[in-house]
């Protein structure tokens, strides 16, 4: 019985939320930022070498939770500029999305 016990501690643990400083969320919206969200993403920020070759396919709210770790960690001006670059190419691409769809409509 004990084990299922420590199991599930040991889960809620892993997915526990982590407190981001308010001065740090710098988004429109407030991130959330969970454990299992700072394991599977923390491989990319190592490094650029790391970041570049995936970096086309990470969605924005990874992207996003991508420069609240690195403000929360190194601070490396480099990085976060270009996290930075693709969250605007990202917005950007949606927002030429919308208004296409808006055009055809009235064609």
């Amino acid at each position: 019985m004990e084990l299922g016990t420590c199991a599930a501690a040991a889960n809620a643990e892993r997915f526990a939320v982590i407190p981001i400083p308010r001065r740090l969320q710098v988004f429109d919206l407030p991130i959330v930022l969970e454990s299992k969200d700072r394991e599977r993403l923390s491989v990319y920020l190592v490094g650029f070498q790391h970041l570049a070759p995936c970096i086309s396919t990470i969605n924005e709210p990874d992207l996003q939770r991508l420069v609240i770790m690195e403000l929360m960690g190194k601070q490396r001006w480099e990085l976060l500029d270009r996290l930075l670059m693709r969250i605007g190419k990202v917005q950007r691409k949606r927002i030429h999305n919308r208004i296409t769809k808006c055009l055809r409509k009235h064609k």
